[in-house]
């Protein structure tokens, strides 16, 4: 009789097997690792007495001493257990049917075993006062986001910095990939099963050799001759420590050089610095490899030949034959418009020296030994190949004497026309050779590295908190801002997975929702709005837009929340610097040659969403879907075009510009939130601008809009997320809340989504019963230990044949996951109606529950239980399963940007045409809060104090003052007068 067992539906643990077997040594309170012994999964062995879970059996039987003390028999069980001074460590042994054995571990073992165990607390690392995370690369790591690291570029100041923006990731070890502009790789990715592996394993490593043997390899920090082994990632930069027995110290530093005039669009600088600590001199030969990304990166998932014979090895040399850079050679025209390199520079006692060997073919660079081990890597052949892949490696000879350092340069980039830059047959030469020029004075490295620092410093300075919790402050004030700043330039397809499809969209523009603040805070206020007409570009004329867009936009029309967002970014940014000239300026329209002032883009968007595409209950169509992509529920939808299409037609036969288009297509009530928000800041656009009598119109259709979501949408205890219109029998008519007949889940009497909680709030829709019956509904159908769940088990097979939530097991993404982009949506709506609803009582929940849903998605309590939790200690991932807490990838989302945004509502921080509205919701505990704002050259120090317990803003008794002076309007001037101000709102007793 065959079984088949999963990993969901087994339920006996290792760990159980071991409490019962050692119940009398184990209490319920232990912390155990245990692994079974076999596959009949009856006995188990493991180690109790570990800080919290770690997989400290799995590392301790790696030691071939202590694997041997293992039992033999079937069924047997074993425990190690150290004493709680770590010193002597016991084995048990446990038999079927015999007497517990205490077995002797010889002292050598033991000492060996305990040694590894006193370490293993620190395996996940630490992070530091800088905010940094400093890891030993020879201990284990939680999992694939956890140890890595996200690097930026900077070309703010030069042609579209949206899409030319380089950037990186960087593993532990100084893997990954790299990319420059839109999705163009630099250093490939590696398309294969491992998520944790970005990039090829080739990239960012290098050899050292002495006297014929391989004495040191990057990517190996176990080798017998390495004496320690540390990464620590910064803000923008890894830098990497090895020390090994023979003296040497290596020291590798990576980061993205800051653009300048003449320079590659996007270069990646990796500084080696070898310190000699020695009494003799030594002579190594460095040799450097990577592995060039593909012209044709599509045809990796079809023709993997094709990718090859596309090209063939190039190299520039200089005068003197020394190369200058190697740079495969692409044969298809669109290859040739983007031209990668690689180029390193021995800093030697005579000057900068350029390498004299390079191989760029992996199988003769490897040979018969392997890429930790290759057995071409002796001399180089300096052949140029006829195909690819686009492997390279370059070599040189270093004179180290004792007491002294040397440092080697690796400059990897890609010269595009994208760039900006005059274009022409030398361009590779001129530009490779500016670099050169540049990074032959040894100076070079540290003034740009100090540079790109000192520019994610500034930018951080938007906000500085002082809440007396050190680790959220540095998070807040280090982490936070950079991931923010990060997101604002890539698309999700990046950092640590393997996607290829996802471009920059309209969804990725909540991220400059919250960037802006800290771009005008650094006086950037130009870019903020050049970013924005970017976006504004992609809108037809009608009023729907491109889903995506790398240079040229994709799926117009499909995904119908797309635009809405771009009204929100607008008024926030208005309001933030005052620029109402912005919303006169002329911008393009997509699809046309056309161009009309923002403003008529934003109120074609309200047009298009409010009142044409709409359904029978005038609330916007889903289409293809809305922002939960899960919600793919109208098989014959239509995108943008061939709805405009159907209009015209109808328009035709005699209907009327604004009415609704003839369909039976579902109703998004999210949208219909979203059009909420987008219509009633609209119209405090509209009024600040003088145009009266439009903000009046849209001030109508706004309240004629909430009373439809009332009157259609509530649903006795919670908002629908769907209306549907196709069932003429009434067999489904909504999606969401109690009676819609689509629960997975026999117990519930619906399915309940997260975000009609969230926007039904942050529209201002929701009226303050609805508001505590919902609350009471979360707890009931969303709430997890780990946060709040997207959605409740919902049956949406019955209503779609294709959802995304059909593609995952319960409790993952959007099957139930914890989702952190909606979690913090959540949680701004929760300080958004502590601030609010008239019941202090509610308030005060509300303000309870949004900061213990804020303490479930901070990134640095990931510390606290690292190897179950897992995730990424210092930037925000975008998923938790629901059941186990774990955190799953990407890291690219908008988590940390509604995280910023939330903490924003909480700290009450809100830009308004007369000033900074300070109304802050507290945590009850929390007694006294600082904080700085930067605006420009000003900056306004906050400072917030109260008694303990619940207060706010309108309960009254609050004093605000402004450099002594007494505020009575509540609101804080916010002038760019260069000077530094001391504002204190206090609460009394």
């Amino acid at each position: 009789m065959l079984i088949f067992n999963t990993a969901r539906e087994t339920k006996v643990s290792a760990e159980d097997i071991l409490r019962e077997a050692f119940a009398d040594r184990l209490g319920a309170g232990v912390h155990l690792s245990a692994i079974f012994t076999n596959s009949e999964r009856r006995g188990a062995v493991g180690i109790a007495g570990l800080p919290f879970r770690l997989p400290a059996i799995q590392e301790l039987l790696r030691l071939p001493a202590v694997a041997a003390l293992l039992p033999a028999e079937a069924g047997s069980s074993a425990l190690f257990a150290a004493n709680g001074e770590g010193t002597e460590l016991s084995l048990y042994i446990r038999q079927t049917g015999r007497a517990e054995q205490t077995v002797a571990i010889p002292e050598a073992t033991a000492s060996e075993a305990l040694a590894q165990l006193q370490a293993a607390p620190g395996w996940a690392g630490i992070l530091n006062a800088e905010g940094e995370h400093v890891i030993d690369l020879r201990s284990p790591v939680p999992g694939p986001h956890f140890a890595v690291n996200l690097l930026l570029g900077n070309r703010l100041q030069f042609p579209h910095p949206l899409q030319t923006t380089p950037k990186s990731v960087v593993d532990r070890f100084g893997g990954g990939s790299f990319r420059s502009h839109a999705a163009t790789q630099v250093l490939a990715t590696r398309w294969d099963m491992r998520q944790e592996e970005n990039g090829f394993p080739a990239n960012r490593q290098f050899y050292l050799f002495e006297e014929g043997k391989q004495i040191f390899y990057s990517a190996d920090p176990g080798e017998a001759g390495i004496e320690s082994a540390v990464c620590r990632h910064s803000q923008n930069a890894t830098i990497i420590t090895y020390r090994l027995y023979s003296g040497l110290e290596i020291v590798r530093t990576i980061f993205i050089l800051p653009h300048s005039e003449g320079l590659p669009l996007a270069t990646e600088m990796q500084r080696i610095e070898i310190v000699n600590h020695g009494e003799g001199n030594r002579k190594l030969r460095l040799v450097y490899t990577g592995m060039f990304g593909s012209a044709a990166p599509g045809a990796l998932f079809e023709d993997v030949l094709y990718s090859n014979v596309i090209m063939q090895g190039g190299v520039l040399q200089d005068s003197s034959g020394g190369v200058a850079a190697i740079s495969p050679d692409y044969y298809p025209e669109g290859g040739r418009h983007d031209l990668r390199f690689h180029t390193m520079i021995i800093h030697g006692a005579e000057g900068p020296v350029l390498p004299r060997e390079y191989c760029v073919s992996y199988n003769e660079f490897v040979g018969t030994g392997s890429l930790h081990r290759p057995t071409g890597a002796l001399r180089l052949s300096s052949i140029l190949h006829r195909k690819g892949p686009g492997f390279f490696a370059v070599a040189g000879e270093i004179h180290i004497p004792a007491g002294s350092a040397a440092t080697v340069d690796q400059l990897t980039g890609l010269v595009s026309d994208k760039s900006g830059a005059p274009w022409s047959e030398t361009v590779l030469a001129d530009e490779v050779g500016a670099l050169l020029a540049r990074f032959s004075d040894r100076s070079a490295a540290e003034s740009a590295l100090a540079e790109s620092s000192g520019f994610v410093r500034e930018y951080g300075k938007f906000l500085q908190v002082s809440s007396g919790d050190g680790d959220f402050d540095v998070f807040v004030n280090r982490n936070l801002p950079f991931q923010v700043l990060y997101q604002s330039f890539v698309s999700r397809s990046f950092c640590q997975t393997q996607k290829g499809y996802r471009e920059i969209g309209f969804r990725e523009i909540q991220d400059l929702y919250a960037s802006m603040y800290y771009f005008v805070g650094m006086g950037r206020s130009g870019l903020v709005k050049s970013l924005l007409k970017e976006w504004t570009s992609m809108v037809f004329e009608l009023g729907y837009a491109y889903h995506n867009f790398f240079w040229v936009g994709k799926e117009p029309g499909k995904w119908s929340d797309d635009a809405l967002w771009l009204v929100q970014a607008v008024y926030r940014y208005v309001m933030l610097t005052g620029d109402l000239e912005f919303l006169d300026e002329s911008c393009p329209v997509a699809g046309q040659e056309t161009s009309r002032p923002v403003f008529e883009t934003l109120k074609a968007i309200i047009v298009y969403s409010g009142r044409i595409s709409v359904g029978r209950h005038g609330l916007p169509l889903l289409d293809y879907a809305d922002w939960n992509d899960c919600l793919k529920l109208d098989d014959t939808y239509l995108n943008g075009p061939a709805k405009e299409e159907r209009y015209r037609k109808q328009l035709q036969a005699g209907g009327v510009f604004g009415d609704p288009l003839d369909s039976d297509y579902s109703e998004s009530v999210m949208n219909a939130f979203l059009l909420k928000v987008a219509v009633d800041e609209l119209s405090v656009l509209a009024a600040r601008k003088g145009e009266q009598e439009y903000a009046a119109e849209l001030d109508r259709f706004g309240a004629e809009l909430r009373g439809r979501i009332q009157y259609h949408a509530w649903k006795e205890n919670f908002f629908a997320r769907v209306l549907f219109n196709r069932y003429e029998n009434g067999e489904y008519t909504y999606l969401g809340a109690t009676g819609d007949g689509l629960s997975s889940d026999p117990a519930s009497d619906g399915s309940y989504f997260l975000n009609s909680f969230s926007w039904s709030i942050l529209s201002g829709c929701a009226d303050e019963a609805q508001i505590a019956v919902m609350l009471d509904t979360m707890k009931s159908h969303l709430m997890t230990p780990f946060g709040l769940k997207l959605v409740s088990p919902v049956a949406l097979g019955r209503v779609s044949s294709h959802t995304a939530s059909d593609e995952y097991f319960p409790g993952d993404r959007e099957n139930g996951g914890v989702f952190k982009h909606a979690c913090m949506m959540a949680a701004a709506a929760m300080f958004k109606g502590a601030k609010e609803v008239s019941d202090a009582g509610l308030a005060a929940e509300l303000g309870r529950f949004g900061y213990w849903l804020l303490d479930r998605i901070m990134p640095f309590k990931t510390m606290e239980d690292p190897f179950a939790i897992c995730g990424n200690p210092r930037f925000c991932t975008q998923y938790n399963n629901s059941e186990t807490g774990e955190n799953i990838g990407p890291m690219l989302s908008g988590t940390s940007t509604w995280l910023t945004l939330s903490l924003m509502e909480a700290l009450g921080i809100e830009y308004t045409a007369q000033g900074i509205k300070l109304n802050p919701i507290l945590r009850e505990e929390q007694t006294d809060f600082a904080y700085t704002l930067k605006l420009g050259g000003s900056s306004y120090r906050i400072s917030i104090r109260k008694p303990e317990g619940f207060r706010r803003i309108q309960d009254g008794a609050a004093c605000l003052t402004l450099d002594g002076r007494a505020l009575e309007e509540g609101l804080v001037p916010a002038a760019d007068d260069g000077l530094s101000h001391e504002v204190e709102l206090r609460f009394e007793g």
